[in-house]
């Protein structure tokens, strides 16, 4: 049962860090283009010809 316990539990630690890694840099982008977007709207889109 002790062998058991160890299989089971190396999968799941880097698997709970790639998540947390995932989550971090969707977190991060998800506000670099938020800011993006805010200074693009409050500077006026520069997309006319």
């Amino acid at each position: 049962m002790a062998d058991e316990s160890e299989n089971s539990g190396r999968p799941l630690t880097p698997m709970d860090n790639y998540t947390a890694m995932l989550i971090l840099s969707f977190v991060a982008i998800s506000i670099g283009c938020l800011i993006l977007a805010i200074e693009l709207y409050r500077d006026g889109l520069p997309l006319k010809p």
